[in-house]
């Protein structure tokens, strides 16, 4: 049997919860109302991403998959920056903003590649 998004149900959405300093950030992945506007705990934490890298240059991500699908299956919105997360975690299909970005990045890195052959064309004349 299905299940069915109860009408008096508030919406929900999982979204990040910045933790941590200033130049230290942590992240809770939370399930919030979406009418919860404030920055709150939500009603429960699903997981934790590190964001800075760690001594074998790995960002760390810890999820419960379990409760992550019984939300999502519940009809939870899951927010873009979330998605992306995830997606590059390989939970989730790769956002389409997630390839646009690694796209740009990869002709960023070309054109840097280049300039770079240039100049070293241009001392190799000289």
């Amino acid at each position: 049997m299905a299940t069915r998004i109860k009408p008096w149900a508030k919406p929900l959405s999982i979204r990040l919860l910045r933790k941590g300093c200033t130049n230290r950030p942590f992240y809770h992945i939370i399930a919030v109302p979406t009418s919860d506007l404030s920055i709150s705990e939500g009603i429960e934490q699903l997981g934790v991403f590190d964001p800075m890298p760690n001594e074998f240059n790995e960002r760390l991500l810890a999820l419960n998959v379990e409760r992550f699908k019984h939300y999502v299956a519940e009809g939870a919105w899951v927010r873009s920056s979330t998605a992306m997360l995830l997606g590059t975690a390989g939970v989730l299909p790769i956002h389409p903003h997630s390839l646009t970005l690694a796209w740009r990045a990869r002709q960023r890195q070309l054109e840097a590649q280049m300039n770079e052959n240039k100049l070293e064309n241009e001392d190799n004349k000289n």
